[in-house]
C-alpha cells in the first residue's frame, strides 16, 4: 500500500542499504505489517547476504522430446520479465522474493545483468513492479540508486509515498540537503524525512544540531553505528540479531546496541506516524 524510498545524492557508499535493512527488520519484528525490501542497484546483493539467503536461479524441465531445461530468473530480473510481458500480478510477486520473517518481511534480489542495455530495461520496469507489488504488501521499502542521472530514479521518487533522504554526519551535508529541498516538486516537504547513516552520538554534528541548522522542528532520524549489528550483517545473521535483541532487556542507555535499537524505534514510529499523517491506509 505504501512505498517508502531510501535515497541519497552522494557518489560513495554511506550506509543507506544497512539503514533500510535495519528499519525494515525492526518494523517487521515489532509491528504486524507485511513488508517487502527491494534494492534496485545493479548486482547489489548486500541485503540477501546480510539475511543469509542465497539467490538461486530455478531450473525447470521442459516437456519436450529432447528433455530440455530452462532457467527461471529470480528477483527483480524475473519480475521484470513478467512485467514487460504484462503477466505480473500481485500474487506472483512473492514467488520471486526470499522470506526473512514469515508473513512479515521478504527481500527481493537486485538485478544482475551485465549488459548495460539489459540493466536499464530491467531498472525502468521497477516502477511497474512497485505499482503491482503495493497491492500485495503493506509497506515496500525501496533502497534506490543514488543520484538522479537516470530518469527512472526520478520517476520512483515521484511515485513514492514517503522519501527518506539519507545523509552523512558532515557539515557539508547540510548545504547539500538545503539544495535538494529547493526542488519542491520532487521533494514535497510533507513527504520527506531526513536520516543520518552510521550515526555517532558523540560527534559535534549531532542530530539535534543538524536539525537546528536546517530548520527542522523535530529532531531528524538516525541509524547509529552498532558493531554487533554490523558484524551480524557481515555474517548473514541479521534476522537472528533482531530476534535476539527483541528477547533481551536493553536497559543500559550507554550501550551501543541499546542506543541503536532506541533510534530504530524512533525512526519506525516516525515513519508510521508520517504515513498515517499522509492518510495512507496501512
Amino acid at each position: 500500500m505504501a512505498i517508502v524510498t531510501f535515497w541519497n545524492d552522494n557518489t560513495g557508499k554511506i550506509g543507506q542499504t544497512h539503514s533500510a535493512m535495519a528499519i525494515a527488520s525492526y518494523m517487521a519484528t515489532e509491528h504486524n505489517y507485511k513488508i517487502l525490501l527491494m534494492t534496485t542497484r545493479y548486482d547489489d546483493q548486500v541485503a540477501l547476504k546480510a539475511f543469509g539467503v542465497e539467490d538461486r536461479v530455478k531450473t525447470v524441465n521442459l516437456i519436450t522430446s529432447n528433455n530440455q531445461t530452462m532457467d527461471l530468473e529470480s528477483g527483480i530480473e524475473g519480475l521484470s520479465k513478467l512485467s514487460l510481458s504484462n503477466r505480473l500480478t500481485p500474487e506472483l510477486v512473492a514467488n520471486y522474493t526470499k522470506i526473512v520473517y514469515k508473513n512479515r518481511l521478504e527481500v527481493v534480489s537486485a538485478p544482475k545483468k551485465k549488459e548495460e542495455l539489459d540493466y536499464d530495461k530491467i531498472y525502468s520496469s521497477c516502477k511497474d513492479i512497485l505499482n503491482v507489488a503495493k497491492s500485495y504488501y503493506d509497506i515496500i521499502f525501496v533502497d534506490l540508486n543514488n543520484g538522479m542521472s537516470n530518469k527512472t530514479t526520478k520517476e520512483i521518487l515521484k511515485m513514492s509515498n514517503l522519501i527518506i533522504l539519507n545523509i552523512e554526519q558532515k557539515l557539508s551535508e547540510i548545504e547539500r540537503l538545503e539544495e535538494l529541498k529547493k526542488d519542491k516538486e520532487l521533494f514535497p516537504p510533507k513527504k520527506i524525512l531526513t536520516l543520518i547513516n552510521r550515526y555517532d552520538r558523540k560527534s559535534k554534528y549531532s542530530s539535534k544540531n543538524i536539525s537546528r541548522e536546517i530548520g527542522e522542528k523535530k529532531e531528524i532520524l538516525t541509524v547509529p553505528y552498532a558493531n554487533l549489528f554490523s558484524e551480524s550483517a557481515e555474517e548473514g545473521q541479521t534476522a537472528e540479531f533482531f530476534l535476539n535483541t527483541r528477547l533481551k532487556r536493553l536497559d543500559d542507555g550507554e550501550d551501543r546496541t541499546t542506543f541503536f535499537i532506541k533510534e530504530l524505534k524512533r525512526a519506525t514510529d516516525t515513519i508510521i506516524y508520517k504515513m498515517q499523517e499522509l492518510q495512507m491506509r496501512i
